[in-house]
């Protein structure tokens, strides 16, 4: 079960059980029942239904918890036996790649190779996942210009010729690479979602600061305003559900990144990242 869930169950419990010692204590001293022995039979009272009301709610949540259990050893083991057929697939096509001269069966090939590397994407995903569920470190050195053409890259078939120029320091950093990938990914994606006039868009670095600069629709002070909120779009005719600045502004409170929007109607949206806190500095 998640430690989010236990602590949520666990004070459940607790208020469970005070309450019906609460309820308890409250009667007997209402009703001056047991003469000058009553404190201690108020303390009696109070001490059983703590203890009762404990056991009736640790019996009753008892097969929740099994249940959780359950599914995260099931979910953890497919996962892990997962790994081993994708690495066949993947190695046996590259051997069929190799050896094949046929147009029309590489381009088949290149589709399945495609549809591999999307499974093994969400492989990879479910896996962060857990890792963080199980809190675990999963902060890992790496360098900031290889991340970040990583992600252009990715981006490439959304972009429909907008130019992405990157121009960031081989710097090397230390944090949660797959979130901070998906930061810049989100950025780089709403950037591209409401370009106008296939302007192109800028990932640069300024000294300790990360900056995704667009000449796209840009927002009001108004939408500045909201543009946190889940589910929120300033352009609703886009695609999507609004909950990628949402991810970022979680992403950036936890690692402690200092996030600044500039933004103009009409003119472009500027996003200033603070990365001094994820610096692998020797």
């Amino acid at each position: 079960m998640r430690s989010s869930d236990r602590i949520f169950f666990i004070r459940s419990i607790i208020a469970f059980s005070f309450a019906i010692c609460l309820l308890v204590s409250f009667g007997i001293a209402l009703w001056g029942y047991a003469g000058e022995a009553k404190s201690w039979v108020v303390f009696s009272i109070f001490m059983a239904s703590l203890i009762g009301g404990y056991l009736i709610v640790s019996y009753t949540l008892s097969s929740l918890f099994k249940t959780n259990r359950f599914l995260d050893i099931l979910l953890k083991d497919t996962l892990h036996e997962l790994n081993i057929p994708l690495s066949v697939i993947n190695a046996n096509l590259q051997m069929l790649q190799a050896d094949e001269q046929d147009e029309k069966k590489l381009k088949r090939l290149g589709r399945i190779d495609l549809a591999s590397k999307d499974l093994y994407a969400l492989y990879k995903e479910v896996d962060y996942y857990i890792k963080k569920e199980i809190q675990e470190d999963v902060r890992e050195k790496f360098y900031l210009d290889e991340l970040i053409v990583s992600v252009v890259e990715k981006q490439k078939e959304m972009a429909e010729g907008v130019a992405i120029i990157h121009t960031v320091l081989h710097v090397e950093i230390f944090a949660d690479k797959h979130g901070f990938a998906k930061v810049i990914s989100n950025l780089v994606h709403n950037a591209l979602k409401y370009n106008k006039d296939h302007n192109a868009i800028r990932i640069f670095q300024e000294k300790e600061n990360l900056i995704i600069k667009d000449q796209g629709l840009g927002m009001s002070e108004a939408e500045l305003f909201l543009a946190f909120d889940r589910y929120y779009q300033a352009d609703t005719t886009k695609e999507g559900y609004g909950i990628g600045l949402s991810l970022v502004k979680a992403y950036c409170d936890e690692f402690k990144i200092t996030m600044r929007i500039n933004s103009q109607k009409n003119v472009g949206t500027e996003v200033v990242l603070d990365i001094s806190h994820l610096l692998n500095k020797k």
